[in-house]
Protein backbone atom coordinates (compact mmCIF):
# COMPACT_ATOMS: atom_id res chain seq x y z
CA UNK A 1 0.00 0.00 0.00
CA UNK A 2 2.94 2.61 0.75
CA UNK A 3 4.44 1.55 -2.38
CA UNK A 4 1.14 2.25 -4.30
CA UNK A 5 1.11 5.94 -2.42
CA UNK A 6 4.51 7.03 -3.33
CA UNK A 7 4.05 6.08 -7.11
CA UNK A 8 1.44 9.06 -7.26
CA UNK A 9 2.76 11.07 -4.46
CA UNK A 10 3.58 13.75 -6.78
CA UNK A 11 0.58 13.56 -9.19
CA UNK A 12 -1.22 13.84 -5.64
CA UNK A 13 0.17 16.80 -4.78
CA UNK A 14 -0.74 18.45 -8.42
CA UNK A 15 -4.38 17.42 -8.04
CA UNK A 16 -4.31 19.41 -4.67
CA UNK A 17 -2.98 22.77 -6.47
CA UNK A 18 -5.36 21.71 -9.30
CA UNK A 19 -8.27 21.74 -7.17
CA UNK A 20 -7.70 24.33 -5.40
CA UNK A 21 -7.76 26.70 -8.17
CA UNK A 22 -11.16 24.83 -9.27
CA UNK A 23 -12.64 24.90 -5.70
CA UNK A 24 -12.60 28.61 -6.27
CA UNK A 25 -13.94 29.02 -9.19
CA UNK A 26 -16.55 26.46 -8.57
CA UNK A 27 -18.18 29.34 -6.08
CA UNK A 28 -17.19 32.58 -7.66
CA UNK A 29 -18.10 31.54 -11.34
CA UNK A 30 -22.12 31.32 -9.92
CA UNK A 31 -21.89 34.33 -7.67
CA UNK A 32 -20.28 36.16 -9.68
CA UNK A 33 -22.90 35.55 -12.65
CA UNK A 34 -25.50 36.57 -9.95
CA UNK A 35 -23.42 39.39 -8.91
CA UNK A 36 -23.60 40.60 -13.03
CA UNK A 37 -27.24 40.41 -12.98
CA UNK A 38 -27.70 36.80 -14.56
CA UNK A 39 -30.71 35.13 -14.19
CA UNK A 40 -31.18 30.90 -12.41
CA UNK A 41 -31.70 29.53 -15.69
CA UNK A 42 -28.73 31.19 -17.08
CA UNK A 43 -26.74 30.34 -13.97
CA UNK A 44 -27.99 26.46 -14.89
CA UNK A 45 -27.29 26.75 -18.68
CA UNK A 46 -23.42 27.98 -16.89
CA UNK A 47 -23.37 24.67 -14.83
CA UNK A 48 -24.34 23.06 -17.75
CA UNK A 49 -21.88 24.40 -20.24
CA UNK A 50 -19.33 23.33 -18.15
CA UNK A 51 -20.29 19.41 -18.95
CA UNK A 52 -20.25 19.90 -22.49
CA UNK A 53 -17.28 21.05 -22.30
CA UNK A 54 -16.58 17.85 -20.32
CA UNK A 55 -18.38 15.68 -22.87
CA UNK A 56 -16.69 16.64 -25.85
CA UNK A 57 -13.19 16.62 -23.76
CA UNK A 58 -14.00 13.23 -22.82
CA UNK A 59 -14.10 12.12 -26.50
CA UNK A 60 -10.89 13.53 -27.75
CA UNK A 61 -8.53 12.90 -24.92
CA UNK A 62 -7.64 9.24 -25.05
CA UNK A 63 -6.43 10.25 -28.55
CA UNK A 64 -4.48 12.85 -27.03
CA UNK A 65 -3.21 11.08 -24.25
CA UNK A 66 -2.19 8.28 -27.18
CA UNK A 67 -0.17 10.50 -28.67
CA UNK A 68 1.43 13.07 -26.37
CA UNK A 69 1.48 10.44 -22.92
CA UNK A 70 0.00 11.22 -19.70
CA UNK A 71 2.36 14.15 -18.33
CA UNK A 72 2.03 16.08 -21.60
CA UNK A 73 -1.49 16.06 -22.19
CA UNK A 74 -2.50 16.65 -18.70
CA UNK A 75 0.22 19.82 -19.08
CA UNK A 76 -1.74 21.12 -21.85
CA UNK A 77 -5.07 20.70 -20.43
CA UNK A 78 -4.03 23.31 -17.48
CA UNK A 79 -2.46 25.71 -19.80
CA UNK A 80 -5.84 25.92 -21.66
CA UNK A 81 -7.81 26.15 -18.06
CA UNK A 82 -5.55 28.95 -17.39
CA UNK A 83 -6.84 30.98 -20.21
CA UNK A 84 -10.33 30.32 -19.91
CA UNK A 85 -9.93 31.39 -16.07
CA UNK A 86 -8.42 34.74 -16.86
CA UNK A 87 -11.33 35.57 -19.20
CA UNK A 88 -13.85 35.06 -16.68
CA UNK A 89 -12.14 38.50 -15.33
CA UNK A 90 -11.90 40.44 -18.32
CA UNK A 91 -15.77 39.30 -19.74
CA UNK A 92 -18.75 39.60 -18.09
CA UNK A 93 -21.51 38.73 -20.61
CA UNK A 94 -23.53 35.79 -20.05
CA UNK A 95 -22.47 34.29 -23.37
CA UNK A 96 -18.77 34.57 -22.85
CA UNK A 97 -18.97 32.62 -18.76
CA UNK A 98 -21.16 30.02 -20.73
CA UNK A 99 -18.19 29.91 -23.46
CA UNK A 100 -15.47 29.83 -20.31
CA UNK A 101 -17.51 27.52 -18.84
CA UNK A 102 -17.19 24.95 -21.42
CA UNK A 103 -13.44 25.69 -22.00
CA UNK A 104 -13.09 24.43 -18.59
CA UNK A 105 -15.32 21.65 -18.48
CA UNK A 106 -13.21 20.64 -21.62
CA UNK A 107 -9.85 20.91 -19.84
CA UNK A 108 -10.81 18.98 -16.44
CA UNK A 109 -12.54 16.23 -18.71
CA UNK A 110 -9.11 15.84 -19.86
CA UNK A 111 -7.26 16.34 -16.76
CA UNK A 112 -9.73 13.77 -14.87
CA UNK A 113 -9.42 11.38 -17.08
CA UNK A 114 -5.62 11.59 -17.55
CA UNK A 115 -5.42 11.60 -13.58
CA UNK A 116 -7.96 8.65 -13.28
CA UNK A 117 -6.56 6.40 -15.91
CA UNK A 118 -2.86 7.12 -14.40
CA UNK A 119 -4.06 5.73 -10.85
CA UNK A 120 -5.70 2.67 -12.04
CA UNK A 121 -2.46 2.04 -14.48
CA UNK A 122 -0.41 2.42 -10.86
CA UNK A 123 -2.99 -0.01 -8.78
CA UNK A 124 -4.12 -2.86 -8.49
CA UNK A 125 -8.05 -4.62 -7.70
CA UNK A 126 -6.51 -5.30 -3.41
CA UNK A 127 -5.38 -1.75 -3.12
CA UNK A 128 -7.88 0.54 -5.81
CA UNK A 129 -10.50 1.39 -3.88
CA UNK A 130 -8.41 2.66 -0.98
CA UNK A 131 -5.51 4.42 -4.01
CA UNK A 132 -8.90 6.01 -5.44
CA UNK A 133 -10.31 7.35 -1.90
CA UNK A 134 -7.30 9.16 -1.55
CA UNK A 135 -7.38 10.74 -4.71
CA UNK A 136 -10.72 11.98 -3.48
CA UNK A 137 -9.53 12.91 -0.58
CA UNK A 138 -6.77 15.47 -1.99
CA UNK A 139 -9.52 16.85 -4.61
CA UNK A 140 -11.81 17.74 -1.34
CA UNK A 141 -9.23 18.75 0.68
CA UNK A 142 -8.29 21.23 -2.30
CA UNK A 143 -11.79 22.02 -3.13
CA UNK A 144 -11.89 23.07 0.59
CA UNK A 145 -8.78 25.27 0.60
CA UNK A 146 -9.70 26.68 -2.42
CA UNK A 147 -13.63 27.55 -1.22
CA UNK A 148 -12.13 29.99 1.73
CA UNK A 149 -10.11 32.08 -0.58
CA UNK A 150 -13.46 33.56 -1.56
CA UNK A 151 -13.11 35.86 1.44
CA UNK A 152 -10.17 37.60 -0.07
CA UNK A 153 -12.17 39.88 -2.28
CA UNK A 154 -15.18 40.01 -3.99
CA UNK A 155 -16.27 37.38 -6.47
CA UNK A 156 -16.50 39.46 -9.62
CA UNK A 157 -12.84 40.71 -8.55
CA UNK A 158 -9.87 39.84 -10.84
CA UNK A 159 -7.49 38.93 -7.39
CA UNK A 160 -9.58 35.80 -7.31
CA UNK A 161 -9.95 34.89 -10.71
CA UNK A 162 -6.28 35.18 -10.98
CA UNK A 163 -5.50 33.65 -7.99
CA UNK A 164 -7.12 30.68 -9.40
CA UNK A 165 -5.24 30.92 -12.43
CA UNK A 166 -2.11 30.80 -10.42
CA UNK A 167 -3.13 27.55 -8.11
CA UNK A 168 -4.14 25.78 -12.06
CA UNK A 169 -0.53 26.96 -13.65
CA UNK A 170 1.40 25.64 -10.20
CA UNK A 171 -0.50 22.19 -10.48
CA UNK A 172 2.15 21.90 -13.62
CA UNK A 173 5.22 22.14 -11.51
CA UNK A 174 5.01 18.49 -9.11
CA UNK A 175 4.20 16.27 -12.28
CA UNK A 176 7.11 17.74 -14.42
CA UNK A 177 9.74 17.11 -11.95
CA UNK A 178 8.29 14.06 -10.58
CA UNK A 179 10.81 10.64 -10.93
CA UNK A 180 8.23 8.62 -11.04
CA UNK A 181 7.10 7.52 -14.67
CA UNK A 182 3.43 7.52 -15.78
CA UNK A 183 1.77 4.53 -17.08
CA UNK A 184 2.47 3.80 -20.95
CA UNK A 185 0.38 5.47 -23.56
CA UNK A 186 -2.67 3.26 -24.46
CA UNK A 187 -2.21 1.24 -28.00
CA UNK A 188 -6.26 2.47 -28.57
CA UNK A 189 -7.72 5.73 -28.46
CA UNK A 190 -10.64 4.27 -28.83
CA UNK A 191 -13.82 4.60 -26.79
CA UNK A 192 -15.14 0.83 -25.52
CA UNK A 193 -18.59 1.75 -25.20
CA UNK A 194 -20.25 -1.43 -26.48
CA UNK A 195 -17.59 -3.55 -24.67
CA UNK A 196 -18.28 -1.74 -21.24
CA UNK A 197 -21.82 -1.74 -21.80
CA UNK A 198 -21.90 -5.46 -22.23
CA UNK A 199 -19.15 -5.93 -19.63
CA UNK A 200 -20.89 -3.68 -16.77
CA UNK A 201 -23.91 -1.84 -17.77
CA UNK A 202 -24.50 -0.78 -14.07
CA UNK A 203 -20.93 1.67 -14.37
CA UNK A 204 -22.69 3.46 -17.44
CA UNK A 205 -25.79 3.90 -16.11
CA UNK A 206 -24.96 4.38 -12.47
CA UNK A 207 -22.80 6.78 -13.42
CA UNK A 208 -24.80 8.95 -15.48
CA UNK A 209 -27.28 9.47 -12.65
CA UNK A 210 -24.20 10.57 -10.24
CA UNK A 211 -23.56 13.14 -12.78
CA UNK A 212 -27.29 13.98 -12.77
CA UNK A 213 -27.04 14.53 -9.42
CA UNK A 214 -23.75 15.64 -8.78
CA UNK A 215 -23.82 18.47 -11.77
CA UNK A 216 -27.06 20.60 -9.82
CA UNK A 217 -25.39 19.71 -6.47
CA UNK A 218 -22.24 21.64 -6.98
CA UNK A 219 -22.88 24.20 -9.34
CA UNK A 220 -26.07 25.32 -7.37
CA UNK A 221 -25.47 24.65 -4.30
CA UNK A 222 -23.92 27.94 -3.92
CA UNK A 223 -27.09 29.77 -5.46
CA UNK A 224 -29.34 27.29 -2.90
CA UNK A 225 -27.10 28.96 0.02
CA UNK A 226 -27.79 32.51 -0.77
CA UNK A 227 -31.44 31.77 -1.38
CA UNK A 228 -32.03 30.51 2.05
CA UNK A 229 -30.22 33.87 3.52
CA UNK A 230 -26.23 32.83 3.68
CA UNK A 231 -24.37 35.77 3.09
CA UNK A 232 -21.16 35.53 0.90
CA UNK A 233 -18.55 34.50 3.48
CA UNK A 234 -21.04 32.04 5.03
CA UNK A 235 -21.74 30.84 1.31
CA UNK A 236 -18.00 30.07 1.09
CA UNK A 237 -17.88 28.34 4.71
CA UNK A 238 -20.68 25.90 3.95
CA UNK A 239 -19.24 25.11 0.57
CA UNK A 240 -16.73 24.20 2.66
CA UNK A 241 -18.06 21.87 4.92
CA UNK A 242 -19.45 20.15 1.79
CA UNK A 243 -15.90 19.96 0.48
CA UNK A 244 -14.64 18.59 4.34
CA UNK A 245 -17.61 16.25 4.44
CA UNK A 246 -17.04 14.83 1.31
CA UNK A 247 -13.53 13.68 2.55
CA UNK A 248 -14.27 12.67 5.99
CA UNK A 249 -15.62 8.71 4.78
CA UNK A 250 -13.64 8.65 1.48
CA UNK A 251 -10.38 5.88 3.27
CA UNK A 252 -12.87 3.97 5.00
CA UNK A 253 -15.24 3.80 2.61
CA UNK A 254 -12.65 2.84 0.26
CA UNK A 255 -11.58 0.24 2.42
CA UNK A 256 -15.04 -1.42 3.02
CA UNK A 257 -15.41 -1.27 -0.66
CA UNK A 258 -12.21 -3.46 -1.25
CA UNK A 259 -13.05 -5.92 1.35
CA UNK A 260 -17.12 -6.60 0.39
CA UNK A 261 -19.85 -5.88 -2.87
CA UNK A 262 -19.37 -2.25 -3.92
CA UNK A 263 -22.38 -2.23 -5.55
CA UNK A 264 -23.89 -2.71 -2.01
CA UNK A 265 -21.84 -0.02 -0.86
CA UNK A 266 -23.38 1.90 -3.33
CA UNK A 267 -26.85 1.49 -2.17
CA UNK A 268 -25.82 2.37 1.22
CA UNK A 269 -24.55 5.57 0.38
CA UNK A 270 -27.06 6.60 -2.28
CA UNK A 271 -29.87 5.93 0.36
CA UNK A 272 -28.52 7.71 2.98
CA UNK A 273 -27.73 10.74 0.60
CA UNK A 274 -31.44 10.51 -0.73
CA UNK A 275 -32.46 10.93 3.23
CA UNK A 276 -31.09 13.80 3.80
CA UNK A 277 -32.45 15.70 0.86
CA UNK A 278 -35.95 14.94 2.02
CA UNK A 279 -34.49 16.55 5.11
CA UNK A 280 -32.80 19.69 3.25
CA UNK A 281 -36.05 20.01 1.16
CA UNK A 282 -38.79 19.75 3.94
CA UNK A 283 -36.82 20.98 6.80
CA UNK A 284 -36.94 25.14 5.88
CA UNK A 285 -34.39 27.42 7.27
CA UNK A 286 -32.19 25.89 9.73
CA UNK A 287 -29.71 27.31 12.37
CA UNK A 288 -26.19 28.00 10.98
CA UNK A 289 -24.20 25.22 12.61
CA UNK A 290 -26.80 22.80 12.07
CA UNK A 291 -27.06 23.82 8.11
CA UNK A 292 -23.19 23.07 8.32
CA UNK A 293 -23.39 19.83 10.33
CA UNK A 294 -25.87 18.85 7.55
CA UNK A 295 -23.66 19.96 5.00
CA UNK A 296 -21.18 17.44 6.50
CA UNK A 297 -23.55 14.94 6.39
CA UNK A 298 -24.24 15.04 2.82
CA UNK A 299 -21.08 15.59 1.40
CA UNK A 300 -19.62 12.97 3.38
CA UNK A 301 -22.59 10.25 1.74
CA UNK A 302 -22.45 12.51 -1.94
CA UNK A 303 -19.21 11.88 -2.71
CA UNK A 304 -17.92 8.68 -2.24
CA UNK A 305 -20.34 7.37 -4.85
CA UNK A 306 -18.48 7.98 -7.72
CA UNK A 307 -15.22 6.32 -7.07
CA UNK A 308 -16.78 3.38 -5.72
CA UNK A 309 -18.82 2.81 -8.68
CA UNK A 310 -15.69 3.32 -10.88
CA UNK A 311 -13.70 1.13 -8.57
CA UNK A 312 -16.39 -1.78 -9.36
CA UNK A 313 -15.83 -0.81 -13.02
CA UNK A 314 -12.28 -1.10 -13.16
CA UNK A 315 -12.05 -4.36 -10.99
CA UNK A 316 -13.70 -5.80 -14.52
CA UNK A 317 -11.97 -3.78 -17.20
CA UNK A 318 -8.76 -4.36 -16.50
CA UNK A 319 -5.76 -1.63 -16.79
CA UNK A 320 -5.07 -1.89 -20.01
CA UNK A 321 -8.31 -0.32 -21.05
CA UNK A 322 -7.48 2.09 -18.55
CA UNK A 323 -7.94 5.58 -20.67
CA UNK A 324 -10.41 3.95 -22.61
CA UNK A 325 -12.96 3.28 -19.28
CA UNK A 326 -12.02 6.46 -17.56
CA UNK A 327 -12.94 8.52 -20.70
CA UNK A 328 -16.38 6.17 -20.94
CA UNK A 329 -17.56 6.45 -17.63
CA UNK A 330 -16.80 10.38 -17.58
CA UNK A 331 -18.73 11.04 -21.05
CA UNK A 332 -21.40 8.87 -19.50
CA UNK A 333 -20.92 11.10 -16.71
CA UNK A 334 -21.32 14.42 -18.44
CA UNK A 335 -24.62 13.49 -20.22
CA UNK A 336 -26.31 13.25 -16.95
CA UNK A 337 -24.43 16.40 -15.51
CA UNK A 338 -25.38 18.39 -18.77
CA UNK A 339 -29.32 18.01 -17.98
CA UNK A 340 -28.97 17.64 -14.04
CA UNK A 341 -28.33 21.76 -13.70
CA UNK A 342 -31.20 23.08 -16.37
CA UNK A 343 -33.49 20.40 -14.69
CA UNK A 344 -32.36 21.55 -11.17
CA UNK A 345 -32.49 25.29 -11.96
CA UNK A 346 -36.35 24.55 -13.13
CA UNK A 347 -36.87 22.80 -10.20
CA UNK A 348 -35.68 25.85 -7.88
CA UNK A 349 -37.65 28.53 -9.99
CA UNK A 350 -40.62 26.59 -9.41
CA UNK A 351 -40.11 25.15 -5.62
CA UNK A 352 -37.68 27.42 -4.44
CA UNK A 353 -34.13 26.51 -3.67
CA UNK A 354 -35.23 23.52 -1.78
CA UNK A 355 -35.81 22.90 -5.49
CA UNK A 356 -32.62 21.29 -5.98
CA UNK A 357 -32.83 18.61 -3.29
CA UNK A 358 -35.88 17.50 -4.56
CA UNK A 359 -34.49 17.55 -7.75
CA UNK A 360 -31.45 15.16 -6.42
CA UNK A 361 -33.22 12.91 -4.04
CA UNK A 362 -35.81 11.70 -7.32
CA UNK A 363 -32.60 11.19 -9.06
CA UNK A 364 -31.06 9.00 -5.98
CA UNK A 365 -33.86 6.99 -5.75
CA UNK A 366 -34.27 5.88 -9.21
CA UNK A 367 -30.34 5.44 -8.71
CA UNK A 368 -30.59 3.15 -5.66
CA UNK A 369 -33.69 1.22 -7.20
CA UNK A 370 -31.54 0.21 -10.59
CA UNK A 371 -28.68 -0.90 -8.80
CA UNK A 372 -31.01 -3.22 -6.59
CA UNK A 373 -32.58 -4.40 -9.49
CA UNK A 374 -28.86 -5.17 -11.24
CA UNK A 375 -27.73 -7.03 -8.25
CA UNK A 376 -31.41 -9.19 -7.69
CA UNK A 377 -30.75 -9.77 -11.62
CA UNK A 378 -27.05 -10.95 -11.28
CA UNK A 379 -28.10 -13.13 -8.36
CA UNK A 380 -31.12 -14.79 -9.70
CA UNK A 381 -31.35 -18.56 -10.69
CA UNK A 382 -31.29 -19.57 -14.39
CA UNK A 383 -34.44 -20.07 -16.00
CA UNK A 384 -33.04 -23.67 -17.32
CA UNK A 385 -30.09 -25.66 -16.18
CA UNK A 386 -29.48 -27.43 -19.30
CA UNK A 387 -25.99 -25.84 -19.08
CA UNK A 388 -24.07 -23.28 -16.95
CA UNK A 389 -25.15 -19.57 -17.38
CA UNK A 390 -22.20 -17.35 -18.60
CA UNK A 391 -21.75 -14.74 -15.48
CA UNK A 392 -23.86 -12.24 -15.36
CA UNK A 393 -23.05 -8.02 -16.34
CA UNK A 394 -23.51 -5.76 -13.78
Amino acid sequence: MASAYRSVAALLVSVFLLLSGNGLLLTIIPLGARAHGHGEIEIGFLGSAYFVGMLIGAVINPAAVRRSGHARAYTASVALAVIATLGFAVFHQPWAWILFRGVLGFCFAGLYATVESWLQGKSENAVRGRVLAAYSVVQYAGWAVGNQLIGLDEPTSFTLFSGAAALLAAAILPVMITNEDPPERPASPELPLRWLWRTSPIGIVGVFLIGAANGPFWSLTPIYAAGIGLTSGEVGTFMTMLTIGSALLQIPIGRLSDRTDRRAVLVGLVVATGLIEVFLALAGPLPRMLLYGVGLAIGSVLATQYYVLVSHVNDRSGPERAVGVAAVLLLAYCVGAIAGPVTAGYAMSKLGPGGLHVHNAVVHAVLAAYVIWRMLAASAPPATVSAAPARSPN
